[in-house]
């Protein structure tokens, strides 16, 4: 059974907390605990909810799995209890590993713990870390890093990401697939995916009747969609659906249609059995080599290498889920 502590500086972030406790309480093979650093053994949320029942740092026994630092409010301002950062300090170096959500990356930061590391925290407060803590690199284009054996992310649905990440690395990309189906997730998303990037400029902005046309797009992906077909679909001439387009996307129609597919591709690749062939087929690539320029340009990837991630991560799961049983026994 692998064991998870989460704790954070009161208040915590309601999101930071409740995403990743649910990915984590629903997956079989882990035990987590929460730990507060008040002595109260309770958990002060925002908004003004509390969480009762949980465990004072300095009863904390035993070994540790996964440290991970809920984000909250107060974690930039840098008024902390220097006994707590102490306890985070020496179980994060016990810890096989460690994460944290978003304002939780202050905590750690300021027990040393990123001392020479690359993290991300949310972007408004990037430049906010790299000012206090001049030892850490932040990185500002990506939803989570991973440096040795430390995870930062995001933040609020990043944490979902980063927890999914994690019972992949542990139990394979099936079973995270499988928690990410019962939450309703679209997608989960790589680490290296910007804050405020492709996807977003993808999906952003979209009115009538663009809104309804990439519905259309994603329904009819495996056919070859041109300008003039897209223009009709959205009961528009020629000139005008490439005009009113690029001012709403800020992209031509064609290349929107390049990086829908390749995100549909890669999804595909990574949550699915279907083979490079089938999967360019599926998304109107039209052959395997046209996929694999798509990916070069826009991800700077293959779309093999997907796969083998993926394929990899279901073996290493199966491993690791068997003797977690076997542990447990």
């Amino acid at each position: 059974m692998r064991r998870i502590l989460m704790t954070g500086l009161p208040p915590l972030e309601v999101q930071d907390l409740a995403g990743p406790l649910e990915v984590f309480s629903r997956c079989e093979g882990y035990r987590v605990d929460l730990v507060s650093p008040e002595a109260s053994r309770a958990i002060e949320i925002n908004l003004g909810l509390q969480i009762t029942g949980a465990s004072h740092y300095r009863d904390v026994t035993g070994p540790v799995d996964t440290l991970w630092v809920v984000g909250g409010p107060d974690a930039p301002a840098g008024a902390y209890d220097v006994a707590y950062l102490e306890w985070l300090r020496v179980t994060a170096a016990q810890a096989r590993r460690v994460g944290a959500s978003c304002l939780g990356t202050f905590l750690l930061a300021a027990a040393g713990v990123l001392d020479g590391k690359r993290v991300v925290t949310h972007w408004q407060w990037c430049d906010s870390l790299a000012q206090q803590y001049p030892s850490v690199t932040v990185v500002r284009d990506a939803i989570y890093v991973r440096d040795g054996h430390i995870w930062t992310s995001a933040g609020i649905t990043t944490g979902l990401d980063l927890a999914l990440t994690f019972v992949e690395e542990d139990f394979g990309r099936r079973r995270a697939l499988t928690l990410a189906q019962w939450l309703v997730m679209f997608v989960r998303r790589p680490g290296s995916q910007p804050q405020l990037g492709r996807l977003l400029t993808v999906y952003a902005g979209l009115r009538r009747p663009f809104d309804d046309l990439v519905v259309w797009m994603l329904e009819h992906l495996s056919e070859p969609l041109t300008v003039e077909s897209l223009a009709a679909q959205a009961g528009m001439s020629v000139r005008q659906f490439i005009r009113v387009f690029q001012r709403e996307k800020g992209m031509p129609p064609g290349r929107f249609l390049d990086q829908l597919r390749v995100e549909t591709a890669r999804r595909m690749l990574e949550e699915s059995d279907n083979g490079l062939k089938e999967v360019a087929a599926l998304c109107g690539f039209g052959s395997v080599d046209s996929m694999r320029r798509a990916f070069m340009r826009i991800v700077g990837a293959s779309p093999a290498s997907f796969a083998r991630r993926a394929l990899s991560a279901d073996r290493n799961g199966a491993e690791a889920l068997v003797a977690t049983r076997r542990a447990s026994r």
